[in-house]
């Protein structure tokens, strides 16, 4: 299996490196095979810290959490690994008109060593704090319930802020950085808006498709600036649940020099 690495270096002299991964969009047994080459590859590089902004499973009422629960604890023993909540950590009952997280997969994850799965939560790590930005990410979320959210997390001027957030959709705002101290933002979600590696040069940082089907979306991979907050976009490990397509588009890994 192929996989494209990204590299992207910010001038911050933290000495420190971060492999980016998203999208893992986990739903059974046969995806394991993909995530332990992405495993090794991730050993390779030793990183300092894994920052994986969401959609771990592919829907949240995943039957048997077992398989992926063991391979994040061998992720888990190459370094330290930061998590922030997908849309697909979310479970939709229409029936019962109810919305909500798989607390049990959740819970899991949180009680591996050496994993910070943050729900709307900051903690400091060597130097740096990490903030982890849940995005209700559906037909009737608004950018008003995204901004009630951001608001709430705290930055720290002692340190570097690095926002790990899954969709880069509403954080890609001037208005919505400013003032705020982020540093770096994380985000995935968007997978690549479903452009070819080849014809990246001509669409630049622009999508062909997003998730939620809009054509020619704006910050759909790459890197860009917002006054100044870097944003990287991971075009994940998965682009869509579809063998064809995932043949076509390579896993993603993205590695960070601070």
């Amino acid at each position: 299996m192929k996989i494209i690495n990204k590299i992207y270096k910010i001038d911050k002299n933290l000495n420190k490196k971060i492999v980016l991964i998203s999208d893992m969009h986990y739903s059974n047994k046969k995806d394991l095979i993909r995530l332990n080459v992405i495993l090794d590859n991730i050993k390779k590089l030793s990183p300092d810290f894994i920052c994986i902004p969401g959609d771990i499973i592919d829907k949240s009422e995943i039957k048997n959490s077992i398989p992926l629960i063991n391979w994040f604890k061998k992720l888990s023993k190459i370094s330290k690994v930061i998590i922030s909540i997908g849309n697909h950590e979310f479970y939709i009952d229409k029936k019962k008109n109810k919305f909500g997280l798989n607390k049990d997969f959740i819970r899991k994850l949180s009680s591996i060593e050496n994993i910070y799965l943050l729900d709307n939560e900051s903690i400091v790590i060597d130097k740096i704090n990490f903030l982890g930005l849940t995005e209700k990410i559906n037909k009737d979320a608004s950018f008003k319930e995204f901004l009630t959210s951001f608001e709430k997390l705290k930055t720290n001027d002692k340190y570097y802020n690095i926002l790990l957030c899954h969709s880069p959709i509403y954080i890609c705002s001037e208005d919505t950085l400013k003032d705020k101290n982020i540093d770096l933002v994380l985000c995935g979600h968007m997978h690549g808006g479903v452009v070819l590696n080849i014809l990246r040069p001509i669409f630049k940082t622009r999508g062909i498709i997003s998730p939620n089907k809009k054509l020619f979306p704006k910050n759909a991979y790459g890197k860009i600036k917002i006054g100044n907050t870097n944003i990287i976009i991971s075009s994940g490990l998965r682009v869509l649940p579809y063998k064809l397509m995932n043949k076509i588009f390579k896993p993603e890994i993205v590695e960070i020099y601070l």
